[in-house]
């Protein structure tokens, strides 16, 4: 068994070397880790390395959802940005507080995305289906995908 004070120490240049990288959930730190420490005891001195991180400001659930929502919602719809979020371990909360604050909406997201796709209205139910199944898979809601279809654009979009 390792000291304990030297093994955090180890955790603790291991958590802020990785969020040095990029930006990451509690949760995803908390298994980065834990594929490296998995020793008895280790759970513990992560936790303990994990709250220290969160008050000093150096890990933020609510800074990642942020850039992830940022970052990720050109190519996606809100509710796979949503679920992502939740499969990373960020609260209900959260993600929704980072989804309200992006600047476009999901509308002019898919609208642009459908665009750059396939750029012109299905002319057959094949055509409609492969376009619905390729919006719906990147997460937009129906709504969304069925007031890109009808074609509701305005005219500064072309």
């Amino acid at each position: 068994m390792f000291d304990p004070a030297d093994r955090r120490k180890q955790i603790l240049y291991k958590a802020v070397a990785a969020l040095a990288r990029r930006e990451r959930s509690r949760l995803g730190l908390y298994k980065k880790l834990s594929e490296t420490f998995n020793e008895e005891g280790d759970k513990e001195l992560i936790n303990s390395v994990l709250d220290e991180l969160v008050n000093k400001k150096y890990l933020s659930d609510e800074r990642y959802a942020r850039i992830q929502v940022l970052t990720r919602s050109a190519r996606y719809g809100d509710r796979k940005l949503f679920w992502n979020l939740q499969r990373d371990g960020v609260s209900r909360e959260i993600a929704e507080e980072a989804l309200k604050q992006n600047e476009e909406s999901e509308y002019d997201r898919a609208l642009v995305l459908w665009k750059r796709k396939f750029g012109e209205l299905p002319e057959d139910y094949k055509e409609r289906a492969k376009q619905i199944r390729f919006l719906a898979s990147r997460g937009f809601t129906f709504k969304t995908i069925e007031k890109v279809l009808k074609c509701e654009v305005p005219d500064e979009v072309f």
